[in-house]
């Protein structure tokens, strides 16, 4: 008797479970853009010139 068999279990693919869930795609689309803008505004940072001592000085006072 075929019909007596279980139904195998499909798996579906991880690329599928992830396109399928829309609060996972806005989670990542959002996570990722707010990791690549803030690691370009540190490298930005990093590029500044350093400021004179003149200058620094004028500011404390």
């Amino acid at each position: 008797m075929e019909n007596d068999q279980l139904p195998e279990s499909k798996k579906t693919p991880f690329s599928r479970m992830i396109m399928d869930d829309f609060m996972l795609l806005l989670f990542l689309g959002v996570t990722i853009y707010a990791i690549f803008y803030l690691l370009w505004g540190v490298m930005e940072l990093s590029n500044l010139p350093t400021i004179p001592e003149e200058i620094k000085q004028s500011l404390v006072k």
